[in-house]
């Protein structure tokens, strides 16, 4: 009969230390782990559209000068969902254009300062924009240095065989008596050329450079065997 007590004394001291366990470190054990198994499986990654990637927009500009004699130059092209465009020269905003019908324009641009200039344009809508490449353009307004060393103005030769020399700037492009003649880089030129009339001939030596610019010359001298 004690022994029965015994066992039942110590079965109900048991269950109650079960239960203290339990209240008191048991569910927090629990909590701990099923936060940790929670947090090494993998997370859904949230999916977000951009708008960016479906927007189809663009801006194409056509026949900007590399170099010009005017201090205006013509700018035309077309745009692709854009209704408002903005041109730059030199950094500086110049003119804004509205598109809300037609995609292709055609404006001039003035206010190109001697030398080098840059121009770009920007095309815009409510959420999007797109800028051109910048472009540069030469604006030179002078004629180029052309100068005749050989021959002499109404100098007299034996031989129908003569060379013509000068000198001009770079970039330029001479023609003698309509015949392109080859320039080197420090802008000197020599072509020898054939006296077609006995007596009286007339050399035209015509430089042209980039911008357009041209510049004539003409010398004339005397054949005679």
């Amino acid at each position: 009969m004690k022994d029965i007590q015994k066992k039942i004394f110590f079965a109900f001291f048991l269950l109650i230390f079960i239960f203290y366990f339990l209240f008191t470190f048991g569910f927090k054990i629990i909590f701990s782990v099923s936060t940790f198994l929670a947090n090494i499986r993998p997370k859904p990654t949230p999916h977000f559209e951009s708008k960016e990637e479906n927007f189809i927009g663009n801006i194409n500009i056509d026949n900007i000068p590399q170099a010009t004699n005017s201090a205006s130059f013509l700018v035309q092209g077309s745009v692709l969902n854009f209704n408002e465009i903005t041109f730059f020269l030199n950094d500086e905003k110049i003119k804004k254009i509205n598109l809300e019908e037609e995609s292709n324009f055609q404006e001039e641009i003035e206010g190109l300062k001697e030398g080098k200039n840059t121009f770009y344009a920007i095309a815009k809508n409510k959420e999007h924009f797109k800028k051109t490449p910048t472009f540069e353009i030469l604006y030179k307004p002078q004629k180029p240095k052309l100068e005749i060393s050989q021959p002499q103005d109404e100098e007299k030769f034996s031989n129908a065989e003569i060379l013509v020399k000068g000198t001009t700037d770079k970039e330029t492009f001479i023609k003698i008596n309509d015949t392109p003649v080859i320039v080197d880089a420090l802008g000197n030129f020599e072509k020898t050329i054939t006296l077609k009339n006995e007596g009286e001939n007339i050399i035209q030596i015509t430089a042209e450079d980039i911008a357009g610019n041209i510049e004539t010359k003409e010398i004339k001298v005397f054949y005679q065997k």
